[in-house]
């Protein structure tokens, strides 16, 4: 942010001086003095912000940190409206006379937000808007007010702080969490211009030549190294326009191909913002999301595995159900968005089916899933979950009929009727009915030996 922000030691010497004073005065627990003092300065001198935080810190403290049960500042504030019109900086001291009295008030911060705006101090206008959340936490309106203003003022760092407090408040908060993710972009890139700057990637491109070859690496099979030198070629043009969506795609790609998932992520939620919501890219970023929750779920069941009997082990099962729950939740929530937004979309039902079954939801699959399979595309997937939610139900007839008919029609033993005749097999031995289950066993042992366990169930019922 932008802000011609006066510190302690830029203050002139009388200022400082009176700063000093107050300092002392604080120590001496005289706030409402210190008070006084602090609001002298901030009167000539707008700019101190430091000084605006303590002084705020003191007026909740002279008004013993309760927020009245009546705002009365919109009355007060009239005056600094008409101000404001004529001179912002005017008028930001004449609110501070009223944040004297209530410094929780709603009213006033607003107002002290409007007036900061207008006067060009984004990060006093920031201030505002924290001190009005502080006395109001569980206003969302108001989080993503001042996490939009952040992002507008290229601040993701503080903008990740407040949506991901928005979300403590409301874990469902759809808009929340792409703003999360859409910060952890923001701060991504910038953090990435600055490693290039200092890593002068340029020097990586001599001639018309090595531009050639690097292009050539984008196309073909190309190791980590010649993937960062690609990523080097794209650097200069990203940095002259980093809203180009082409090379920010092509960067988010080649961080993809190297498996670097935290920076493909972050890529990739660039050019979905500024693709304006294109599907395909909407898709990629929450598949590599979920990538990312999937490794950090690997991580802890191995770590779990390796270390059972450690100091940490129970916590670290709690850490390990409570990702995997919050992992599930957020695959339904982020589905049911797309579906809403796209109700005639089969995949998407899909997608959403499978995910509430995943979830726990099996009953509230049936019907997206049932939706699902009228595309032939993805319809013996679709038949197939269908028949785990009737499953999960005990409707064992209705799951076996739905496997049976998804069975006649495929013809190729792929993956997804191995699967099918897989999944046949175990109901049916489940059912008691170890011999029919072996048929279906066979069909994929005679195309597949080491698929699963379907080899050690074939020969162990020949004796083997």
């Amino acid at each position: 942010m932008n802000e011609a922000v006066v510190t302690e030691k830029e203050l002139p010497q009388g200022y400082k001086n009176t700063y000093d004073k107050a300092v002392a005065a604080i120590k001496m627990s005289n706030h409402g003095y210190a008070v006084e003092l602090l609001l002298s300065i901030l009167k000539d001198v707008p700019g101190f912000l430091d000084g605006r935080r303590v002084l705020r810190q003191m007026e909740v403290t002279v008004n013993g940190g309760k927020k009245k049960f009546l705002d009365t500042s919109s009355v007060k504030l009239r005056k600094s409206a008409a101000t404001l019109k004529k001179d912002p900086v005017a008028a930001i001291f004449e609110i501070e006379e009223v944040l004297k009295e209530d410094p929780m008030s709603m009213a006033a911060n607003l107002a002290l937000f409007e007036a900061a705006n207008a006067a060009s101090m984004p990060m006093t206008a920031a201030f505002a808007l924290e001190t009005a959340l502080k006395g109001k936490p569980g206003d969302s309106k108001l989080g993503h007010r001042l996490a939009e203003f952040l992002m507008a003022h290229d601040d993701p760092e503080q903008a990740i702080k407040i949506y991901e407090h928005i979300l403590k408040q409301d874990n469902a908060d759809g808009e929340a969490r792409r703003g999360l993710t859409n910060a952890n972009a923001r701060l991504s890139m910038k953090r990435t211009k600055l490693d290039q700057e200092g890593t002068n990637f340029r020097s990586l491109l001599k001639s018309s030549k090595d531009a050639k070859q690097l292009e050539d690496m984008s196309r073909v099979g190309a190791t980590k190294d010649q993937l960062l030198e690609q990523i080097a070629h794209l650097a200069p043009e990203y940095e002259a326009n980093p809203n180009d969506i082409n090379v920010v795609r092509k960067i988010a790609d080649l961080y993809e191909r190297m498996e670097d998932w935290d920076q493909a992520l972050s890529y990739f939620s660039w050019a979905h913002q500024l693709s304006n919501g294109d599907s395909a890219l909407e898709n990629k970023v929450h598949r590599i999301q979920d990538r990312l929750d999937e490794i950090h779920i690997k991580q802890l069941s191995d770590y779990l595995e390796a270390n059972p009997d450690s100091e940490d082990a129970e916590a670290r099962r709690a850490e390990l159900a409570h990702f995997e729950r919050q992992r599930s939740e957020k695959l339904v929530s982020v589905a049911k968005e797309r579906v809403d937004r796209n109700p005639t979309d089969p995949q998407l039902r899909y997608e959403y089916g499978t995910h509430l079954y995943g979830a726990g939801y099996a009953r509230e699959a049936i019907p997206e899933l049932q939706r699902a399979k009228s595309n032939p595309h993805i319809r013996h997937k679709a038949m197939l979950m269908l028949a785990r939610c009737y499953a999960g139900g005990k409707m064992y007839d209705l799951a076996f009929n739905q496997l049976q008919e998804a069975e006649k029609e495929m013809v190729t033993m792929d993956g997804t009727k191995k699967e099918l005749l897989y999944e046949m097999g175990g109901m049916l031995e489940r059912q008691g009915k170890p011999a029919e289950a072996l048929e279906y066993y066979k069909q994929i042992y005679a195309v597949d030996y080491g698929y699963r366990d379907v080899a050690a169930r074939v020969e162990g019922a020949y004796g083997g």
